[in-house]
């Protein structure tokens, strides 16, 4: 069933990044699970009023936050005007893309552009909880306009165990993934991003018995992640 959350603030990431944050209605999640969401002021059929978002804050800080590509779609110009006070209906959660392990067995963490949502969640819930970081973040981003980089940064500087490469510029390859981190092969390796980039280069690491994790963001492609 249905239920709704009430929006409290938004603010700017990066480029056309933008959160948005709100009470979370004691919901209890998992780093990594998404919801669907819906604004009825975007439009009468569904594929203009509702969207998929895996939610970006960590349980701990108690807030549910959407961070997005703010674009002219009249789901994001909805989302865009949104006033305190007002809410967003959502449904229940989903998605198993998480990493609940307590132990340092390294992974790998490849985002592209806003499929690093799942991951900000991820890393700042095992730093509130006292978990290992034992993590290479592969983060490509389109330009040096990059969400989320001071916290990860932060992160960085408070755990050896953790490693970020910021890619600017270049395509999300297996090739490049096994250029940037060769441990790929042998750890498990969770992959986010545009839909039909996480099916192709999903494909090519699992033909190389990559043990893989995928994270879809429908919506997007190779221009606009």
């Amino acid at each position: 069933m249905a239920d709704t959350l009430t929006f409290i603030r938004s603010y700017d990431e990066a480029g056309t990044v933008r959160t948005f944050v709100f009470e979370p209605a004691d919901l209890e999640w998992l780093p990594g699970q998404y919801q669907y969401y819906t604004l009825p002021q975007a439009g009468e059929i569904e594929e203009e009023n509702s969207r998929f978002f895996t939610i970006a804050s960590a349980p701990s800080e108690h807030e549910i936050h959407i961070s997005t590509r703010v674009t002219d779609s009249a789901f994001k110009q909805a989302l865009n005007a949104l006033q305190p006070g007002e809410t967003i209906a959502r449904k229940d959660l989903e998605g198993d893309f998480t990493w609940n392990d307590e132990s340092d067995t390294p992974v790998v963490l490849v985002a592209a552009g806003i499929g690093s949502t799942p991951y900000r969640s991820m890393l700042l819930e095992r730093h509130a909880t006292g978990k290992p970081l034992s993590a290479t973040v592969l983060y490509y981003c389109r330009d040096d306009q990059i969400p989320f980089k001071a916290e990860f940064d932060a992160l960085v500087a408070q755990h050896d165990e953790l490693t970020i490469h910021y890619i600017i510029g270049q395509p999300v390859t297996a090739e490049s993934i096994f250029q940037y981190a060769p441990q790929a092969s042998g750890q498990v390796t969770y992959i986010s991003g545009p839909e039909p980039m996480i099916d192709a280069i999903g494909d090519e690491l699992k033909a190389h018995n990559v043990t893989l994790k995928q994270d879809w963001f429908p919506g997007y492609d190779q221009t606009t992640f």
